[in-house]
């Protein structure tokens, strides 16, 4: 995909477009996240909370977060809004790139 950054008002035509998609087009970006997150069994969000947690706190206390069963769900929710959050914003650039088109 091409570079390219939107301007603000873009920024809300594009917001507009994902808020209004149609209920198959969400089951379709909810089924893709899920689809990505069952492949791929490790959750960057995870990753990245353990270098941020272990450059300010203790390496014991940091390597507990690993056995945590909890936060380990919560950010499964976490990733899994941001992938949907996010292709549906994907979703509504397509749309503004093909009405300019």
């Amino acid at each position: 995909m091409s570079r390219f950054t939107l301007n603000a008002r873009d920024k809300v035509e594009v917001q507009k477009i994902a808020d209004a998609l149609p209920d198959d087009e969400l089951q379709q970006v909810a089924a893709e996240a899920d689809d990505w997150m069952n492949r791929n069994h490790v959750n960057p969000l995870m990753m990245a909370a353990q270098n941020f947690l272990q450059q300010n706190y203790g390496s014991a206390a940091v390597s507990m977060l690993d056995s945590d069963d909890d936060w380990h769900i919560r950010f499964d929710e976490m990733l899994r809004d941001l992938m949907v959050d996010t292709g549906k914003r994907e979703r509504g650039i397509h749309v503004l790139i093909n009405k300019v088109a």
